[in-house]
């Protein structure tokens, strides 16, 4: 198969030449059209002067010197016409052979000026008549009408139309040569380069190269942008299957990541339990201590009735603040709930945390303050969700407190705030020991933590980020070293869990 570039050359070169050749013959044969009429003009002069001849002497007519030089110059073979009277036939000079003017001269008699052509002759680029015959009606003094005609050949017409064949080819090759040269060139840069650009580019996108194979000397342009195009659809057939294993792997693996992150809130629950211990150990021997030795009393029979009464009060009371501590440690570890959300009271929330973390025995007093300044404060959420990220904020600032030893008390503050019209806006503040800007970066990846081994497990601030994320909120954490830290958090108000601030 040729070359793209070839096919186009060689169309190209075979259409303008029929083109131009066409157009020329065109232009050739209405210039012998309009020479035709001119000499039917000319023939028809020549023949109305010999008229005049051949009235003035009909057997032999005496032609003038003008007519002889066109009889002469014109190639006119004969003359023919009738004689009066009769339907005999007179000629002057030699007429072809098979070549016949009667009908005419019959038809002039009766009509007027007849006109025809006999003979075919080459002229150089088609055949064209040969011979002009023609005949008119001559009207005698006795009113007798007689015809006279004559047969000539074109043949002079046809020679200068011979003579400019050499003209006509130069000037065919040259205009040839300069339009396939500027068309084949505008065809390369419109058609045949953006085909090879297309071609390499979707090479470019393949490991697969057939150069070797679709050399351009053997193999168009258009079967190599088809081989070029079929091996990108391949790849890009190849790299879809790829891909949706890819989205199949990571679907499985966005769900292991979901269990896992369910551990995590699990583990950190656990784990807040485990700091919890010390004090719930101290806080439930305290009460025990206290029934024991009301129960001693209870025991003396002489005690009066109204001191029993108050005694046993006493000692109920002390089982009541157990049987309450118990609880809130119950509803800490409980596993999360997988029920659908529901309308949350912020204010009610962050209370009930301060009422569970009071249990918890700390080195330096902490004083717990509210400023719950905002307005609307309906979320809708999992409330366990969100205790535990109240709880580990707490628990945060309790530790932190707890690291400067300045501190001669702890102050904790939670405040509220209606940021907009559709968020509300939770602050926890401490006076501890705050964060190192080198750790700012970090406090929300996995496992990392700044305290002693075996006092955290790195999980809180993680699991705390993805609680509040999942709703539609936003956490950060501002600090500023030995001054103290704020925890903020941001929830959007009403129906809509996931609407943005």
């Amino acid at each position: 198969m040729s070359s793209l570039k070839i096919q186009l050359g060689l169309t190209l070169t075979i259409l303008l030449s029929l083109a131009m050749f066409l157009f020329g013959l065109v232009l050739l044969m209405l210039w012998q059209r309009s020479a035709i009429k001119q000499e039917i003009m000319a023939t028809e002069y020549f023949m109305e002067f010999a008229a005049d001849s051949i009235k003035s002497n009909q057997d032999e007519p005496v032609l003038s010197t003008g007519l002889s030089h066109f009889w002469k110059t014109n190639n006119v073979h004969c003359l023919q016409w009738n004689s009066t009277g009769t339907s005999a036939t007179q000629s002057l000079g030699n007429c072809p052979d098979k070549i016949s003017l009667t009908p005419l001269l019959n038809n002039a008699k009766s009509n007027s000026n007849t006109t025809s052509f006999t003979g075919m002759h080459w002229n150089g680029f088609f055949f064209s008549r040969e011979y002009l015959l023609m005949a008119i009606p001559v009207q005698q003094p006795d009113n007798d009408i007689i015809a006279i005609g004559v047969i000539r050949s074109l043949e002079q017409i046809y020679n200068p139309i011979k003579n400019i064949q050499k003209i006509f080819y130069a000037y065919l090759a040259i205009n040839l040569l300069i339009f396939v040269t500027i068309g084949f060139t505008r065809l390369i840069h419109l058609v045949i380069r953006p085909i090879q650009h297309l071609a390499q580019l979707a090479d470019s996108r393949t490991t697969q190269n057939d150069s070797t194979l679709f050399s351009e000397g053997r193999w168009g342009e258009f079967t190599k942008l088809s081989s070029s195009l079929n091996r990108l659809v391949l790849r890009i057939d190849g790299d879809k299957q790829q891909l949706q294993t890819t989205v199949q792997s990571l679907q499985e693996a966005n769900k292991e990541l979901q269990n896992n992150r369910d551990e995590m809130v699990r583990t950190e629950k656990l784990a807040s339990i485990g700091r919890l211990s010390a004090g719930l150990a101290h806080e439930i021997g305290n009460p025990l201590g206290i029934i024991q030795g009301y129960v001693d009393l209870l025991a003396d029979d002489t005690l009066d009735a109204e001191s029993r009464e108050l005694f046993s009060k006493k000692a109920i009371q002390e089982l009541d603040r157990i049987n309450s501590l118990i609880r809130n440690l119950l509803d800490l570890s409980r596993a999360p709930s997988t029920s659908a959300n529901s309308q949350v009271n912020i204010h009610t929330l962050l209370q009930d945390s301060i009422d569970a973390i009071r249990i918890r025995k700390t080195s330096i007093e902490i004083n717990y303050k509210t400023d719950f300044t905002a307005t609307d404060y309906m979320v809708r959420i999992n409330p366990d969700s969100l205790r535990q990220v109240f709880l580990n904020g707490i628990l945060n600032a309790i530790d932190a407190i707890e690291e400067q030893a300045e501190n001669k008390e702890g102050i904790i503050l939670l405040h509220t705030a209606n940021k907009s019209d559709d968020t509300i806006h939770i602050r926890i503040m401490d006076n501890g020991a705050g964060i190192d800007k080198k750790d700012m970066d970090s406090l929300f990846d996995p496992f990392f933590t700044t305290k002693e081994v075996g006092k955290g497990t790195g999980l809180g601030l993680a699991v705390a980020h993805n609680i509040i994320k999942t709703c539609g909120g936003t956490l950060k954490i501002s600090s500023t070293a030995s001054k103290g830290s704020t925890l903020h958090i941001s929830l959007p108000l009403g129906t809509n869990p996931y609407r943005k601030t």
